[in-house]
């Protein structure tokens, strides 16, 4: 502690006073501390200068820092420390910024993404004393699942694929067998959902075969993809060549039979037995005659007609011998030798 001796005048003379300089204590200020090799003292002589500097997290809003040791007290402290303010972060893209509770120090900012966004990436800022720290994510549009559509398919490689990046436009084609009946093929995936789609496939229509001689022609069971057209010859007449028609995705494929005129060939021969009339060709419905020989009698039916496949009908006749049992003779006997 420092002795000072002061002169005093006064009317009766001059006298000495003599008096003690103190020492101050640590000074201290709100949100802030001494720099330097002073922030570790707890006293300061008389005379001393002390700077203040603000806390980390905390910034000056003016006023001088330095304060002097005078008789034991320190002057007044002119500096003022606020919280660092970091302020807005700037606009980000498909999202909104939510400060928690605000934009000072120690103070979080998050994120929130757009209905239909999500984030990617990254996390929360904290304001810290330099400012925004961290690294915010990026709100992406989410893509889309496999696409599907009724009686189509995806075309090209997207047929591959299971997911689909927003804004991916994908293209559907019909799938075989079926045709076009008009809309959009195309959708755009947006914000996780895919826009309208307008195709509507149907199944392909083969419609009508040409007429056929002496013929007529079924649908089984109509004129579209995989139904079939069969042939049906007039009375009198037989398919011949060909098959059934099927509806295929470039039209009907496969050949028809033609119907000609039936005929029957070589009737059936039965023992012991004749027909009439005997010859090599007979036409639809001409009918043969069966007779048997001496002895034998028909069993069956003596007609048989050529029908419309070509054979004749019904089953032919036989011939069978006869067998004769012995006669009745009333009141007597015979003898056969």
């Amino acid at each position: 502690m420092a002795i000072t001796a002061v002169l005093l005048l006064s009317s009766l003379g001059f006298f000495a006073v003599t008096a003690q300089a103190q020492d101050c204590s640590r000074p201290v200020g709100d949100n802030m501390d001494l720099k330097g090799n002073d922030i570790l003292l707890t006293s300061f002589p008389d005379g001393t200068t002390v700077t203040f500097a603000c806390n980390i997290g905390y910034e000056s809003a003016g006023g001088s820092p330095r304060i002097t040791c005078t008789a034991g007290s320190w002057s007044s402290l002119g500096l003022k420390c606020q919280r660092k303010n970091c302020f807005s972060v700037e606009d980000v893209q498909d999202g909104q910024i939510e400060y928690h509770p605000g934009t000072e120090f120690g103070d979080k900012a998050v994120l929130i993404c757009n209905p239909g966004y999500m984030s990617l990436g990254g996390g929360e800022l904290t304001c810290g004393s330099q400012g925004w720290m961290g690294r915010l994510p990026v709100c992406e549009a989410p893509g889309c699942s496999r696409p599907v559509g009724d009686n189509m398919d995806l075309k090209g490689n997207d047929i591959l694929r299971t997911s689909f990046p927003d804004g991916t436009t994908v293209t559907f084609a019909c799938n075989t067998g079926y045709e076009s009946a008009g809309g959009s093929p195309r959708i755009t995936c947006t914000a996780g959902s895919w826009s309208s789609l307008g195709l509507k496939c149907q199944r392909k229509n083969c419609f009508s075969v040409e007429e056929v001689e002496n013929g007529q022609i079924e649908y089984r069971p109509g004129k579209e993809f995989g139904d079939k057209a069969v042939l049906i010859c007039n009375p009198g007449h037989m398919p011949v060549g060909g098959g059934e028609l099927t509806c295929g995705s470039q039209g009907w494929m496969g050949r028809l039979p033609v119907c000609e005129v039936t005929q029957c060939h070589s009737p059936p021969v039965v023992e012991y037995g004749s027909f009439s009339p005997n010859k090599d060709i007979y036409e639809y419905n001409e009918v043969l005659q069966y007779t048997c020989k001496k002895d034998y009698t028909l069993i069956g039916s003596r007609e048989l007609h050529c029908s419309d496949d070509g054979t004749f009908k019904p089953e032919p006749p036989r011939c069978i011998k006869v067998e004769c049992g012995d006669p009745e003779i009333p009141f007597g006997q015979g003898h056969f030798g």
